[in-house]
Order: C-alpha cells, then structure tokens, then sequence
C-alpha cells in the first residue's frame, strides 16, 4: 500500500513542531556571508521557504504556524544582513512573504537596485496594479518580531491581464529586511 504525498491543500500536516524546529535550523544557515555570494550575472537570487506547502496553505494551515514561518524566514533574513555588514559588496537582502499564497515566500537577494524597485512600486495598468500598504502591519497581525536591521514594507497586487479568469490574482507581498 502507498502513502499519499502531501501534494495538495488538503492534507493535514503532522509534526508541525518538529517541521518548525527544522525551519528554525534553516534560519540559522544564513549566519554564513557566502549565503549572500551568486553569479555577478545574476541580478536576483532567491531561497525558497522549505516547507510543506500544507503547512502555510490550505484548510489545515493556521495563523499561528503561518507566523511562526514567516517569523523564521524574517530571521534568516536579519541574520544574513549582520553577517554581510561589513562586506566590501553585498546585495539587498529581504524576506518576501507572499499572501494569500505564502509557499511562494522566499529570501531575496538583489544586485540590481532596479529591479528591486520594480517590485516595490506603486503602479496600474492595463494588466493590474500595485500599491503599497500603509494602514497596516502584517508584523503587528501576526505577532511578529523584527530585529533592529529589519523594516517591513507591504504591497497590495492585483492582477487581471489574462481571458482566463484562473490566473487573476489578488494579493499581498510582505518584504522584510533592507527595504528603504
């Protein structure tokens, strides 16, 4: 007899205290400089969160291990900026939490300023909009701690330039770390 994988939304999750120590071991992988070195001719390099997807999605996700993860991802990040501080060269470093589809959350390291600001631009168009969110705080939310070389920034995304109606989208993009 086989095992179903958790692939979809609708597994629970088992072990979750266990899954979230693993995270937290994770977390402390960027207290390592060369976390922050990629190739010069890449001009973003990311880390995915290293989670079951039915752990911060889906009807068995909860509040609580949603910002227990992004508390984790906000510390992996704040640990990499300390620990590049005083590099001659070191990228943007945040930690992007993605709404409502958070196992798209990941580590972003930026080496073009102007990409990075593409992200983090209040637009419109034909296509969707961005605007930045600025009457709330996912960190005040979710209970979130952010460490002194941490700020937040919040995007709100709409996007609507496809005929299929399944590939709108609307959400919410949480950047943590070197934002301003």
């Amino acid at each position: 007899m086989s095992r179903r994988l958790n692939r979809d939304h609708r597994t629970k999750i088992r072990n979750i205290p266990r899954r979230l120590k693993t995270l937290n071991l994770w977390a402390d992988t960027f207290n390592c400089p060369e976390r922050a070195l990629f190739p010069e001719n890449e001009y973003y390099w990311n880390f995915k969160i290293p989670v079951d997807i039915n752990l911060v999605q889906g009807k068995y996700s909860t509040l609580r291990d949603k910002a227990a993860c992004a508390q984790a991802m906000i510390n992996a990040c704040s640990n990499l900026i300390t620990v590049t501080a005083d590099m001659d060269y070191c990228p943007r470093i945040t930690a992007v939490i993605c709404l409502p589809d958070m196992f798209t959350s990941e580590i972003c390291l930026y080496r073009s300023e102007e990409y990075y600001q593409s992200f983090i631009i209040e637009a419109r168009s034909e296509n969707g909009a961005s605007a930045l969110i600025n009457e709330r705080s996912l960190a005040s939310e979710w209970g979130l701690i952010l460490p002194a070389n941490v700020q937040e920034l919040g995007i709100a995304l709409e996007y609507y330039g496809s005929e299929d109606y399944d590939e709108w989208f609307t959400g919410e993009r949480w950047y943590y770390g070197q934002v301003m």
